[in-house]
């Protein structure tokens, strides 16, 4: 499986290496909200009539724009990958809310995240993918958090930490939590303590258990995005069995 990190440029090199996504291929592509005001609104055109009413729902303006872009981009990324117009794409959404690619229909998989100006997008094919970002500058009192977020094991391990690596610690597991929900589809859930992973700084994380099957963590891997100063991120994917090799 590869797994690749992209910083996204409106470029025919761009699109030609989306468009070259693999059966056993991963990417994410990171990308910054334009600050240019002209071209978030001829990217706003790319959506649809609900995406746009939807956006003119936000009463602040920067997660407006972060809406937008996200939106914008998610439709260039797929529309590369299918040969069609970006806005052409129609989207549905599961029971819990994960949304899926209705027509044109595929194999194709797709996760967003957007905080603090910054957008991720994760697009794989016939596996489940999640991804998540956070500004760490978003969430100022995190401790309390911590107590709802993570297991007694987990909170061990982030206070046994320096005072000063605690803090990306938390947003680290709490954005690899957040990504696995996106892969699972299960969304905002009362079970963030029983997905257990390790918190080593430095380190990829490893899931050590999950809700309702022990055995599942083995079909699962987490990877930490390479995010500018301030942020934190993961991307939570699952494992595909190899192909059967006929003789």
């Amino acid at each position: 499986m590869l797994l690749s990190f992209h910083n996204w440029t409106d470029s025919a090199i761009a699109r030609g290496r989306v468009a070259a996504l693999g059966g056993n291929e991963i990417q994410v592509w990171i990308a910054k909200t334009p600050a240019d005001e002209g071209e978030l609104t001829v990217l706003a055109n790319l959506l649809s009539p609900a995406e746009q009413f939807r956006a003119q729902q936000f009463r602040v303006a920067e997660p407006r724009r972060q809406f937008v872009f996200g939106r914008a981009l998610l439709r260039q990324l797929l529309g590369a990958c299918k040969g069609i117009a970006p806005a052409a794409l129609e989207f549905s959404h599961s029971l819990r809310g994960k949304p899926f690619l209705a027509q044109p229909a595929g194999d194709l998989r797709f996760s967003l995240s957007r905080s603090g100006g910054l957008v991720a997008i994760a697009l794989t094919r016939g596996r489940e993918v999640g991804v998540d970002l956070e500004s760490m500058h978003r969430l100022i009192d995190w401790l309390p958090v911590a107590a709802h977020v993570f297991s007694a094991h987990e909170l061990r391990e982030l206070r046994s930490l320096p005072e000063p690596a605690q803090k990306e610690a938390f947003f680290k597991g709490w954005t690899c939590k957040e990504a696995y929900l996106k892969a699972t589809g299960e969304g905002l859930t009362d079970a963030l303590p029983a997905i257990e992973l390790t918190l080593a700084p430095g380190k990829e994380p490893e899931l050590r258990t999950l809700p309702d099957d022990p055995n599942a963590v083995r079909q699962w891997m987490i990877r930490t995005l390479p995010l500018p100063p301030g942020f934190t991120g993961a991307v939570a994917f699952k494992n595909l069995p190899p192909p059967l090799d006929f003789p």
